[in-house]
């Protein structure tokens, strides 16, 4: 009975064991995945960085701006796409929610510089198409992904808004897309931009931050919750298997006892003799009455 009991507890103890393994690889998967995504997005975003520095170099030197505008452009492009990729990978749906914020502000900051880049190299009629372009793309954006910033976040950019060197860059790239003087000096709208840039730019490596340590943070969850239920798992499939052997332990083994074969006792001499005896007397009685036997018996 004790053997009969093991096999089936037995079984069932590997199959939890089974079951919380494939649970705790999964959420080890799980987080080295969101913890390897945040690492990458921050090392991208400072490629970007690096990027918009050699770009704003490049167009200040003689040659081609529209080539040199167009190649940075697709570089950067190019790893705001692997960006917006791991976002959409993310194994949490927050997790990657707050990426994608994260890299549509990158991506606003980009149609920043890119139109700053054009504006300090110089815009000619070919380039000013492209400086109002870049210009209305960013704050399009900017408008957009500023009401889904925390709610930190949002008070830094409301406060960078009504700032006056919002205002002073604002004016200027409206009169460079209309092609109307300045407003204000070369000086005062340099030093606008630097605050306007480093502010958004601020704002962006925050929510890249945030969005990491809430990849993290949740890796580490569904690890721990993982781990858990393993053990619940295993526990409960432990306290099954010792009860059931303590019940086979109890119950009575039955015992099945095979019929004996039944032996036909041989006939013995006498009972022979007997036998014979009884025909003959029967013979010799019916005889005196009829004058004839069945002998047939």
């Amino acid at each position: 009975m004790l053997s009969i009991a093991f096999v089936p507890s037995a079984a069932l103890v590997l199959v939890a064991l089974f079951i919380g393994g494939f649970l705790v690889q999964q959420a080890i998967q799980d987080r080295d995945d969101a913890e390897s995504g945040a690492v990458t997005m921050a090392e991208v975003s400072r490629g970007i960085a690096s990027l918009q520095r050699d770009r704003a170099a490049a167009l200040k030197a003689p040659g081609s701006r529209s080539a040199i505008y167009t190649a940075y452009a697709d570089r950067i492009d190019t790893s705001l796409s692997s960006l917006r990729d791991i976002a959409r990978a993310a194994p949490d749906a927050e997790v990657g929610y707050q990426q994608t914020i994260a890299v549509e502000l990158l991506a606003a900051v980009e149609g920043l510089d890119r139109s700053d880049s054009l504006a300090v190299a110089g815009i000619d009629d070919e380039g000013r198409r492209d400086y109002a372009a870049a210009v209305g793309a960013y704050r399009s954006r900017l408008d957009a992904v500023a009401g889904k910033l925390t709610e930190s976040s949002r008070q830094v950019y409301r406060d960078l808004v009504g700032s006056e060197d919002w205002s002073r860059f604002g004016a200027v790239e409206t009169a460079l897309s209309a092609a109307t003087p300045p407003p204000v000096g070369q000086d005062a709208w340099r030093v606008a931009a630097g605050v306007v840039g480093r502010s958004l730019g601020d704002l962006a490596a925050r929510q890249i931050e945030y969005s990491a340590q809430l990849a993290i943070d949740g890796g580490r969850r569904v690890l721990s919750g993982a781990l858990a239920a393993s053990a619940s798992i295993s526990l409960l499939a432990g306290v099954v298997m010792a009860i059931v052997m303590l019940l086979a332990r109890r119950l009575p083994i039955p015992v099945v006892r095979c019929p004996s074969r039944v032996e036909v006792t041989p006939l013995t001499w006498s009972h022979l003799v007997s036998d014979y005896a009884g025909k003959s007397t029967l013979l010799a009685h019916t005889r005196r009455r009829t004058g004839r036997a069945d002998l047939s018996g």
